[in-house]
């Protein structure tokens, strides 16, 4: 299924050229540019990622992961861009360990470019997989996203890993497909935790395709034991530091604080009156577990005396800020922030557009091994705060969905008279 054995000569050429383009274009936009893309300094530690770097130089001296603790262990993060990271100290200095971090994530870019092809050929065909590859390869917040100290390049390939594995394993039906299933799901729980739920979309799609129960709880224990066994040295390591079972980390507290508060703005009126703990700037103080109790009683109030509010913003709101704006946090220069916006807002609309295309279609039933993953990473963050880092790989199935909709308008037109079958 990886494969490009089965295409034209012509189409392989088409598809290595474009990883290679984007790898290329990449790296020389992260050479030329470097610290340009820092969000913090270094000696401040004062943003995501110069904290990131300061991890990895700790874990690599004294063999503890810290994160704003001082020099005793965290569990505020998980570990996999610290321990990559430490990996290029282990042979460079700070600088060029950042700098090869950086050429990293260029190559995962590239990566991705290959598995959107493999993805949408196997769901869409292939002109919905060549419309799909140039749309990723333009998207020019990747660039950023090459050059930032964070997790979004990581996860951008595993996420698509992962949707590549469960298209795969329902192919197969083996219980090989589904250890790499597993595997993929562990690794990508190693960089957000969000994802550890998202087999749910397994157990729907077996549902509809008519799975014996008998075959649901087998590949059910696969996946489940292949993930557990690849998080089981996270869990030993947590329970040894901390003395309690931690499957992730403990640091949804404050994420889930900043979204109870509408457009971040201050509770709602009464709040204070009747919870005066809080006043004098209190609420923000504490530890991840009061954060979190502070968050409830903000969504438990706002929706007693302000239901309709609380409503709207816990669905539309925040879906939203989740979708509005791009993951460009330093632009690069000559591509100004608010000409790409203009082309973000364009991905998603016509993202979304394709979507309803497909549905007019019929086939929604087709992308389920897409669509169900995008609306569960989709929902599961409208408890928390939504901006456009949390949206970033959503846009590369969005991309998919545009592409879709490009290639049914360019068919109804007459430009490809004769329609692609799929490779499902």
């Amino acid at each position: 299924m990886f494969s490009l054995r089965s295409e034209t000569l012509r189409m392989r050429r088409f598809v290595w050229i474009a990883v290679a383009a984007v790898f290329l274009i990449h790296m020389i936009v992260v050479l030329s540019l470097g610290d340009h893309f820092l969000l913090g300094e270094y000696e401040k530690r004062n943003n995501d990622d110069v904290k990131y770097v300061h991890a990895a130089q700790v874990l690599l001296e004294h063999h503890t992961l810290v994160y704003n603790s001082g020099m005793n262990p965290t569990n505020y993060i998980m570990p996999v861009v610290p321990v990559v990271l430490s990996g290029f100290m282990t042979l460079l200095d700070r600088d060029a360990a950042v700098m090869g971090f950086r050429l990293l994530q260029c190559l995962m870019q590239a990566a991705s470019v290959y598995l959107i092809f493999i993805i949408a050929r196997e769901t869409l065909g292939r002109r919905v997989a060549v419309a799909a590859v140039v749309l990723d390869a333009l998207y020019v917040p990747n660039l950023f996203a090459s050059g930032a100290i964070l997790t979004e390049s990581t996860f951008k390939l595993l996420f698509l890993l992962l949707i590549g594995s469960i298209i795969y394993a329902l192919k197969r039906k083996t219980a090989k497909g589904y250890v790499f299933l597993g595997i993929m799901l562990g690794l990508a729980c190693y960089v957000k935790p969000q994802c550890a739920l998202l087999p749910i979309c397994l157990l729907v799609i077996w549902l509809v395709q008519r799975y014996s129960w008998k075959d649901i709880f087998k590949y059910t224990a696969i996946v489940g034991v292949c993930s557990m066994l690849l998080l089981s040295p996270w869990w030993v390591r947590n329970y040894v530091n901390f003395n309690e079972f931690i499957p992730f980390t403990k640091s949804t507290g404050n994420p889930m604080l900043l979204g109870a508060l509408i457009k971040r703005a201050a509770p709602p009126k009464g709040f204070f009156e009747e919870y005066p703990q809080y006043k004098d700037n209190k609420l923000f103080s504490g530890s991840d577990s009061a954060e979190k109790l502070a968050a409830q009683r903000v969504i438990a109030y706002g929706f007693k005396h302000h239901p309709l509010d609380y409503a709207y913003w816990f669905t539309v709101g925040k879906s939203i800020q989740l979708f509005e704006s791009p993951f460009y946090s330093r632009p690069v220069p000559g591509l100004p922030r608010p000409a790409i916006n203009v082309v973000h807002i364009t991905y998603v609309l016509v993202g979304f557009a394709g979507l309803v295309v497909l549905g007019i279609r019929r086939r929604l039933g087709t992308i389920l091994p897409l669509l169900l993953p995008f609306l569960y990473y989709w929902f599961i963050h409208l408890p928390f705060i939504t901006f456009g880092r949390y949206g970033y790989p959503l846009v590369c199935l969005l991309t998919i969905f545009a592409a879709a909709g490009i290639v049914a308008l360019l068919e109804r037109r007459g430009v490809w008279k004769e329609k692609e079958r799929t490779a499902v």
